[in-house]
């Protein structure tokens, strides 16, 4: 199943190299045909040659708005040679740490929080503690809060990845995440309610070490890995509609020009 899904994000990732090839392709043809376009042996059909402006101008542009997007995606994972800027998330990873750790101590172990749902759910030492947390994690309650967060986390220096990204796919990231920790905690959280009266403050602390040793785990390529991972299919697409848009950028420009007479334009 794992490999299953990997193979459908990398077709994903790859739909944005191939309407880049799509456009290239067309720019050649479009060159091509502009070449031999006065030459009496053209090997050319005739329509591709009366056509040689338009797909010349719609592959340029169309490769030019692919490839910036392409870039732009590059830059925002790797460190590109001489390009100031580039590299933001493993540059910026123990910031994206931070930002993860506060929003699940805020939002999830907050102390009056903690203390009001175990006085709310005394009954849980009869079941089984993992399950109701992850019900927890599932509840309306838990949406609006991580949500609420996102959304004060975009007004900040993160502002335009956390959008790039979309509070859906970061949502997403941050539930499985949280699934993660209670596998590990929640044993433990319910042997020690079964043994003593539960001490809040004692238990966040736990948590908080439990999260720095686990965050500590994320390395610049790790964090790298999870922020390409949910945002894979969308930046696929930016690549796409770069193509796209720009293709239609430069047949606009090209009928303008045509129609107020102005040669050489675009």
């Amino acid at each position: 199943m794992v490999a299953k899904d990997e193979t459908y994000q990398h077709l994903f990732w790859n739909k944005g190299k191939v309407s880049n090839a799509l456009s290239f392709t067309l720019l050649l043809v479009g060159l091509t045909a502009t070449l031999q376009g006065a030459e009496p042996d053209a090997y050319l059909p005739p329509l591709v040659l009366s056509a040689a402006p338009w797909l010349l101008t719609a592959g340029l542009f169309g490769f030019a708005g692919g490839i910036t997007n392409w870039l732009a995606v590059k830059m925002l994972f790797d460190r590109v040679p001489l390009l100031y800027g580039s590299g933001v998330i493993p540059n910026r990873f123990r910031e994206i740490r931070e930002k993860v750790k506060s929003l699940i101590m805020t939002h999830f172990f907050d102390e009056v929080y903690l203390e009001r749902f175990f006085t709310e759910h005394g009954a849980l030492l009869g079941g089984d503690l993992k399950e109701k947390l992850r019900d927890l994690l599932t509840s309306e309650e838990a949406e609006e809060a991580i949500e609420a967060e996102l959304e004060r986390l975009q007004q900040g220096p993160f502002g335009m990845m956390l959008k790039m990204a979309g509070t859906d796919i970061l949502k997403t990231m941050v539930k499985d995440f949280m699934e993660g920790l209670i596998d590990r905690l929640g044993p433990a959280m319910e042997e020690k309610l079964r043994g003593e009266v539960l001490n809040i403050p004692a238990l966040r602390g736990q948590v908080d070490k439990l999260l720095e040793v686990k965050l500590e785990e994320l390395s610049p390529e790790v964090v790298k890995q999870m922020m390409e991972q949910v945002m894979r299919e969308h930046l696929g697409w930016l690549i796409v509609w770069g193509n796209l848009f720009g293709g239609a950028i430069g047949l606009v420009s090209l009928a303008l020009a045509l129609y107020w007479n102005m040669p050489g334009v675009p």
